[in-house]
């Protein structure tokens, strides 16, 4: 777990500091291998290839697409903290880092590192879930909320620390629950494939053939040399004749039932990964039964409404409360995922700007970037944010004069 309830006695070093970092010391750890203990915490987890593809297709994908500002469904200019929320990261990093911590340890957490003249936060540090400590209902620091956050032993501005969690720890709500967690055994046995297959592999292998004389005294040399010989002749891609005494046996070998079944539950580890992740076990490369062909558009149209948007929705509401003045709010833009291939997208536009619905120009930038730039209308952005100063909608021009002079 990656948010540990910190024990009474060491309260008093992590509030002045001097204890140092307060992590898992290695020797508290079970070593891998012992005891059947292969995935015991987020870092051993990574080690089993479909969890690690599983997260690098949430991040992967979430950090492609931009986060955009909206004031009900009007678009607004995006913001510094939203192109980039920690100037000296790339936002793309900043994000797949947080999608990470989250699936991964169920929390993530990053803190305000700067504030604008009105108070709301102009850039943000993302935290590591490993190295952040959470302690609720103590009192002991006049914290009102009662919940106090600790990073490398100190003590954390509670305003300055933005938490989203994944669901909730029923036994400590505070705290969120990422899959390696709530998944905890089913991982260690995926482990345990891996490392089975793999000592099969290097120390117990399976002879090809087993070769039967009808000699009763065979020594060892004599056989030795034999092995040779059969080796030298059949170790090529050639296929050569072989001649053997009368009444010699040579048998086939191969895996026992066991072994055989090896390839079987990995595949069915491939399933419940997916299971795990809320992701269709197609895109982790497990076998799919009588799945149609579709294009690119409904696979991840698929994915994105039934994974990516439970995910999504949390960082929205959190980082939008978090971010920016009330009444607006951060979306991801979803068409990047959302795009087809160019013979099926080409069809749309012309659709599209045949109805009046696009013009021509905005449909060539989103045959370009995947996206229409749509910004709000100055009147309409000065009106939402309450501005003085915004321009008035031109008058009518005066109606002509009723004796048919002439106009003013």
């Amino acid at each position: 777990m990656s948010m540990v309830v910190l024990p009474t006695a060491l309260r008093g070093a992590v509030r002045g500091g001097g204890g140092g970092p307060l992590l898992p010391s290695p020797s508290t750890l079970p070593p891998p291998g012992l005891g059947g203990s292969y995935v015991y915490d987020v870092p051993s987890a990574w080690q089993v290839p479909a969890v690690a593809r599983a997260v690098q297709l949430y991040g992967g994908m979430t950090k492609q697409m931009a986060m955009d500002v909206y004031r009900g469904d009007t678009p607004l200019p995006r913001p510094p903290i939203c192109r980039r929320p920690d100037p000296t990261r790339a936002r793309s990093w900043f994000v797949q880092c947080a999608v990470e911590d989250y699936l991964m340890s169920g929390n993530t957490i990053s803190l305000v590192t700067g504030r604008d003249s009105s108070g709301w936060p102009s850039s943000v540090q993302w935290l590591p879930a490993n190295w952040v400590y959470i302690q609720w209902a103590t009192g002991i620091y006049g914290n009102e909320n009662d919940v106090d956050y600790f990073y490398l032993g100190q003590l954390l501005n509670y305003d300055d620390v933005i938490h989203v969690r994944r669901g909730a720890d029923r036994t400590y709500p505070v705290r969120g629950v990422g899959v390696v967690e709530q998944h905890l055994d089913d991982l260690d046995r995926m482990a345990m494939e891996g490392e089975y297959e793999r000592s099969s592999l290097s120390g117990g292998a399976v002879p090809s053939v087993a070769v039967i004389t009808n000699t009763q005294t065979l020594t060892q040399d004599v056989a030795d040399d034999a092995a040779v010989s059969w080796n030298a002749k059949f170790s090529g891609p050639q296929r050569v004749p072989v001649f053997l005494p009368n009444g010699t046996q040579v048998i086939p070998l191969g895996w026992s039932p066991t072994d055989a079944q090896l390839t079987e539950a990995r595949k069915m580890s491939l399933t419940d990964c997916a299971n795990m992740f809320n992701l269709d076990s197609y895109f982790l490369g497990a076998p799919v039964a009588g799945m149609t062909y579709r294009t690119a558009g409904p696979q991840y149209q698929q994915l994105l409404r039934t994974s990516l948007e439970p995910v999504l929705s949390d960082f929205e509401d959190v980082w939008s409360d978090a971010w920016l003045p009330r009444g607006q709010n951060i979306r991801f833009d979803r068409n990047q995922l959302l795009r087809d291939d160019l013979a099926t997208t080409s069809t749309a536009m012309v659709a599209l700007v045949g109805a009046g619905i696009l013009t021509p120009e905005e449909a060539r930038q989103y045959m370009a970037s995947g996206s229409v730039d749509m910004p709000a209308a100055p009147i309409a952005v000065a009106a939402a944010e309450g501005e003085a100063g915004a321009p008035a909608p031109p008058e009518e021009p005066p109606a002509p004069p009723a004796n048919g002079g002439p106009t003013p």
